[in-house]
């Protein structure tokens, strides 16, 4: 395997690792902590957030915080199918059975990571959440696709090449 190979494969296993740790957050640490996230992200997008009262910033949060734990769901298997298809990229694979491998590799995981949860305390296995990360490895799946695919044809435009670069 080549070092590419193996620096796809680690990173895989890196953002396999973060989500795992997450799951394994007990109810009360995993709200604390998107509260937290919530909270950094209000104080972003209303320049006036820390001047706001009290009750107008948990109006704010609350509103928002169901949100951001879906959109860290989203976003965590987004960049968990990027990797994913990126690392498939680089195998002799036909692109249909690259696309399906890495989306059904991500699926699995998330199954396997919302039963993983189901025994957390204060936590519990949510097919939605299965649904949302999902979509969100599709959406880095089908990305790793549209990157690669334009740089292969600006490597040929620029290229200039008639006789075909085997690696797109």
């Amino acid at each position: 395997m080549n070092k590419k190979k193996i620096a796809l494969l680690c990173v895989i296993i890196l953002i396999m690792s973060v989500i795992f740790r997450f799951s394994a957050d007990t109810g009360s640490e995993s709200s604390q902590l998107s509260i937290k996230v919530t909270r950094f992200i209000s104080s972003i997008i209303f320049r006036n957030f820390g001047s706001m009262t009290l009750s107008q910033q948990q109006f704010i949060v609350t509103e928002f915080h169901h949100f951001v734990r879906k959109l860290a769901h989203f976003t965590i298997y987004a960049v968990l199918g990027l990797s994913m298809y990126s690392f498939m990229e680089m195998t002799a694979m036909k692109l249909l059975k690259r696309l399906s491998l890495s989306w059904v590799l991500c699926i699995i995981y998330a199954a396997v990571d919302e039963f993983h949860q189901s025994f957390t305390p204060g936590r519990s296995m949510k097919f939605t959440d299965v649904m949302i990360d999902s979509v969100g490895a599709f959406c880095g799946i089908i990305a790793a696709f549209i990157i690669f695919a334009v740089f292969c044809y600006i490597k040929k435009e620029t290229k200039n090449d008639t006789d075909g670069d085997p690696d797109c």
